[in-house]
């Protein structure tokens, strides 16, 4: 089972966001989500690139500065077995 790794924060002045070390490399870059939610004003924010899976690059349409919240979220490449799990811990070894 594929897990699904996120973050969230505010998004710096300089339109950047840079993903934490645990999602650097451990996401599928296909799968990767922006959501993007202005704060005061409207601002046309839209994701302009992403940079080596690690740094998402965030534009305003209108040329104004940047001031949003983020949510990022993307599938994990890291495989999580469940039967591996369960065998683990099953009860009667308690």
């Amino acid at each position: 089972m594929n897990e699904v790794l996120e973050t969230c924060g505010i998004v710096k002045i300089d339109g950047i966001i840079e993903l934490p070390d645990y999602m650097v490399g451990n996401i599928d870059p296909e799968s990767l989500c922006v959501q993007l939610t202005p704060i005061g004003v409207y601002q046309e924010l839209f994701v302009d690139r992403i940079e080596y899976g690690a740094k998402i690059i965030i534009r305003n349409g209108s040329g104004g500065s940047i001031n949003a919240y983020y949510h990022v979220h993307a599938k994990s490449n890291i495989t999580i077995s469940i039967a591996d799990d369960e065998e683990q811990y099953r009860t009667t070894d308690i």
